[in-house]
């Protein structure tokens, strides 16, 4: 019954326009009382709210209980006045008012005329008392005036109480980030408010195309218990709000530099006697903002070019000689970004804004020392198109109700791999990606050949996408009074395309050797050969589309100092074969105790559905029992370790340059062979992907307690217990895994095991003997759980000074055998399929303490100091035996007591059946402090010049990344790479 309701709703809703329901993060709202000065309440209270940057303005008057509330407000600074006949008029000046923000304001009006109006002037409260969700503000105060590396967008996300970004050493990542127990993947990204995601990936990589930190005003960051208008996944929201024009005109330019000479020398390069190699950062651009026609039509643009050359060292065990020997170099970035934002107000009721988001780039080494790659194994990338695209129409239909439809568009297109496939101004080279044509022979590039502790050969992740996603959304906002209080009513529906065209799934086109050693190859020396040869045969782009739908009613019941929040979200998705619709309830309290607008209590819970990324499509699709693609795979064969070489034929490959193992001719003879089979639709894929028709969408329970008071003026404490338990988990599991058959062998069953009825393998494939078959599954085995207590004091800036601390303590645990990445939260494998449950453990991105704080401060005239410190406890580490012991051909096993242990322990805590606990040591712990000195001068019509200095890692402090949990490695648990030692940036921007 609820779900038809919901579905009428929905067509009523898409009569005055549709579009996704994750997008209303962009509006924020006044509400609040006025009384008599003997607090009685005072009923017919004419309320205007106007807009100080572009004057408009917006009309309301209180209701039987002298309350008001005006919804659907652009965030700004605005003036609040209250008027009534009889009483001496009040205003409200400089009330500022953030995205997604409910500001209480309290009014009492003394008797008098209309001439004696009273201006006061003051923030908004530090508390939201009629709100419980938890969420942070990170305002264009904190934006402007404290260190951020690199000028990301997103480095300021470790200020917010239970994030914990998750960029690794040697990386351009922005935006990756983990909280409330959920993988990155389940993270969503808006700019004012609309759709910035990937429809392959979701969340995982941060928002599609980055938003400029000098194009941003502020943004909110919510974490837990937000309201059924979020949905589709479990993350954090992070919403960026960008700059906008006003009714004066503001510009800014700016430079940034950094620069090798005025670093300290990366740590490992200094134990090998090594300089730093030529790196720095160069930043330039700047923006305008002001009226196209004053009190009508605004424009803001902002253009950034940003000049990233990172240093790279790398150090490696000394038998890998004189293939690896430690190096230094340098991984390279250049991107351009532009944005424009366009608002108009066509009247005192209708509002119209578009804007628009370039990001493009090209990169060499993105990951470098993650992956211990030598120079010739980086991965190239180019970038042409990053692009958001956004219109909304606000229309305010009444003094109570309004209606705000909007329409965007993401896009991106990106082409990734081995430098062979890029000239020398990195640009792909290699074919016509749209139409699906590659005009390279993939064994003639050379192949990947991966060691213990380093990577060698070409690139093997080549892979890359072309998306083009459509969005629409439309939610209607009416305010009520009666019915036992105030009532803010909600309801919304949308829309999501998501469409690859195509995504290229390249990994390993150039194919992979695995080594059981790190010595380098040898055709002479059989301890030198590979265990393991896999490559992807066959066409490697796919064509792929989603379709989501959303629709929610949402009530905010306001009773004196006590504030329900009552939702209902419906979620649908075309990529989910059995139960496509999801109804997630959603129930939040908010509790002014003393009525003082200082303090609130604050809990709830909800059931948030989590739709699948595209990714998962595209890998049904190249999985086909009858696929246009194959990854080849031998067995693991260790011969070599015993000096005798290898029988497969692909696992005695000819010599390349020296050290480095390359395709040879009969192994060549074969794959040709089975890639013309393929290409031919002769071939049938006996490692298949394959879906369930029975999987759900999964989804997560999450509820929280807290309270949140202000000790004293601008000071604010809180304190909440956050927790979810995640179900319906989908993952993927090997249905033919070897396990002890009835003749009493060891082996794979086949397929009159896995598939009795003929529902998944059909009747022409049947006589094929299948290997590994992987299926997409949901099960309790793959339940998850994240408890978490967060603390956070806030100091909002005022008299001089302003600052945050975040401490949470939190234990996540999911179940997953190896980490298979967070562009997606379905694939996950697991060390035994025939036993999920005894991978659940600690997830890899679990944090226990996480600390953070920043202070910033303005001592005297122009000069500014701020500071922020972070701390990390380590995130574990998984302990792996480091080759394939159960014959499932994957490398997840880890150490069993009495079978592994016989010449090193295991350091991991051991399970009931002796083996290792996943995820069972800690990895080391990291912290740092990075400090901002900066001073404006003041000129004359309002502008200004200042100077920065900003110092990252103060003290220099070593934080290495976590190591291998490979016990083959020479390096197993041995720090081999570490976090940036300390470097300076000098900056000088001119405002006007």
């Amino acid at each position: 019954m609820l779900e038809r309701l919901l579905v009428s709703l929905l067509v009523v809703t898409c009569l005055i326009g549709p579009s996704p329901a994750w997008a209303q993060g962009g509006i924020a709202e006044i509400n609040g009382a006025v009384v008599d000065q003997s607090q009685g309440v005072l009923p017919g209270v004419t309320v205007v709210v106007t807009n100080v940057g572009t004057s408009a303005t917006r009309t309301v008057v209180t209701g039987p209980d002298g309350r008001f509330i005006v919804p659907t407000l652009t965030p700004g600074i605005y003036s609040v006045a209250v008027e009534l006949a009889g009483f001496q008029p009040q205003t409200r000046e400089n009330v500022d008012l953030r995205v997604g923000q409910e500001v209480t304001l309290a009014f009492t009006l003394a008797v008098g005329g209309l001439a004696e109006n009273l201006t006061v002037t003051g923030q908004a409260p530090v508390v939201e008392v009629t709100t419980n969700r938890i969420a942070t503000q990170i305002g264009t105060q904190e934006i402007d005036n404290l260190p951020t590396q690199g000028r990301n967008t997103m480095a300021l996300l470790s200020l917010v109480p239970g994030v914990t970004p998750t960029v690794a050493p040697g990386g351009f990542g922005e935006g990756r980030v983990t909280a409330n127990g959920r993988d990155g993947g389940s993270n969503t990204f808006l700019i004012d408010g609309m759709s910035n995601q990937q429809a392959l990936r979701g969340g995982a990589l941060g928002g599609q195309a980055p938003m400029a930190l000098d194009a941003m005003a502020e943004y909110q960051v919510l974490t837990h218990n937000y309201t059924a208008e979020y949905g589709g996944l479990s993350g954090i929201v992070v919403n960026s709000v960008s700059r906008s024009g006003t009714n004066q005109f503001r510009g800014r330019a700016f430079t940034y530099l950094q620069d090798d000479k005025l670093n300290a020398v990366e740590h490992f390069a200094k134990l090998e006697g090594l300089e730093n190699p030529d790196s720095g950062l160069k930043i330039f651009g700047g923006n305008i903002g002001g009226p196209i026609v004053r009190d009508r039509a605004f424009l803001f643009a902002n253009y950034e070019r940003n000049m990233f050359d990172e240093a790279v060292s790398l150090t490696f065990p000394s038998e890998a000689a004189p293939l690896a020997t430690a190096y230094t170099d340098t991984a390279t970035n250049r991107s351009n970004n532009v944005f424009f934002r366009v608002d108009f107000l066509a009247s005192p009721n209708h509002t119209l804004s578009g804007r628009y988001l370039d990001y493009r780039n090209w990169e060499i080494g993105d990951g470098w020392e993650e992956d211990r790659s030598l120079p010739e194994n980086v991965e190239y990338e180019r970038n042409v198109g990053d692009r958001t695209y956004n219109t909304a129409w606000t229309w305010v239909i009444a003094n109570s109700a309004t209606n705000e439809m909007k329409v965007g568009r993401i896009t991106q297109d990106t082409r990734g791999g081995a430098a062979a496939f890029f000239d020398e101004d990195v640009r792909w080279i290699a074919g016509n990606t749209r139409e699906g044509i590659m005009e390279f022979d993939q064994f003639t590039i050379g192949s990947g050949n991966a060691h213990p502790d380093y990577n060698a050969g070409p690139a093997t992740a080549h892979g890359s996408s072309i998306e083009s996603n459509y969005t629409w959304d439309n939610t209607f906002t009416m305010v009520r009074s009666g019915l036992g209080g105030d009532h803010t009513f909600k309801a919304g529906t949308g829309y999501f395309r998501g469409k690859a065209s195509p995504k290229i799934t390249g990994a390993n086109f150039v194919g992979s050797f695995l080594f059981p050693t790190n010595l380098p190859f040898d055709p002479a020396n059989a301890r030198t050969y590979p265990s393991q040869f896999s490559i992807r045969l066959g066409s490697i782009y796919t064509f792929a589309e989603d379709h989501r739908t959303y629709a929610f009613v949402q009530d905010r019941w306001q009773m004196d100092n006590l504030t329900l929040n009552l939702g209902l979200r419906w979620d649908y998705q075309t990529l989910t074969p059995n139960t496509k619709a999801a109804l997630g309830p959603r129930l939040g309290v908010a509790w002014d105790p003393r009525g003082s607008g200082r303090t609130v209590i604050r809990g709830g819970f909800g059931k948030n559905y989590e739709t699948e990324n595209l990714i998962l499509k595209t890998g049904l699709i190249e999985g086909d029992v009858a696929a246009y693609s194959f990854i080849f795979q031998t067995d693991q064969d260790e011969s070599g370790l015993a000096g005798r070489i290898p029988a497969n034929p692909c696992l005695q490959p000819s010599m390349g340059r020296p050290g480095i193992a390359v395709i040879g001719p009969a192994c060549r003879t074969q794959l040709a062979g089975i890639r013309s089979s393929i290409l031919a639709d002769q071939f049938v894929n006996t490692e298949p992907l394959l879906d369930n028709p029975d999987r759900v969408l999964p989804y997560v329970w999450s509820f929280s307690v807290g309270v949140k008071h202000e000790i004293m003026t601008d000071l604010a404490v809180s304190a909440d217990y956050v927790g979810n338990r995640g179900r319906d988990i989908t993952a993927v599991v090997d249905i033919n895994e070897p396990r002890t058959l009835p003749n009493g062998s060891r082996g794979r069953p086949g397929v009159n095991v896995f598939d009795p009825n003929g529902t998944l393998i059909p009747a022409q494939f049947r006589n094929a003997t299948f290997q590994r078959v992987l299926q997409f599954q949901n099960s309790d085995a793959f339940n998850t759980d994240h408890n978490a207590l967060e603390l956070s004091l806030e100091k909002r800036y005022s008299n001089r000074w302003g600052g945050r601390v975040a401490y949470t303590l939190s234990e996540s645990h999911d179940v997953q055998g190896g980490v298979a990445g967070g562009f997606n939260l379905s694939l996950k494998r697991f060390s035994d399929d025939l036993d999920p449950r005894s991978d659940y453990g600690r997830a890899a991105f679990d944090n226990r303490h996480t600390l953070s704080s920043s202070v910033n401060v303005t001592p005297w005239r122009g000069l500014g100091v701020g500071a922020v410190y972070r701390f990390y406890s380590g995130n574990p580490i998984n302990e792996l035996v480091g080759r394939d012991v159960n014959g499932d051909r994957d490398n997840f096993d880890r150490p069993v007591a009495g079978a592994d242990d016989l010449t090193m322990p295991i350091r991991s805590k051991l399970d009931a059946s002796g083996r290792a606990v996943r995820n069972g040591i800690d990895g080391p712990n990291v912290w740092n402090v990075d400090f901002r000195s900066q001073y404006s001068f003041s000129l004359p019509a309002q502008r200004t010049v200042g100077v920065f200095w900003e110092i990252y890692n103060v003290t220099n402090k070593v934080n290495f990344a976590a190591p291998t949990g490979n016990r083959r490695s020479s390096n197993f648990l041995v720090p081999t790479a570490a976090f940036p030692p300390r470097s300076m940036q000098i900056g000088l921007r001119f405002d006007f």
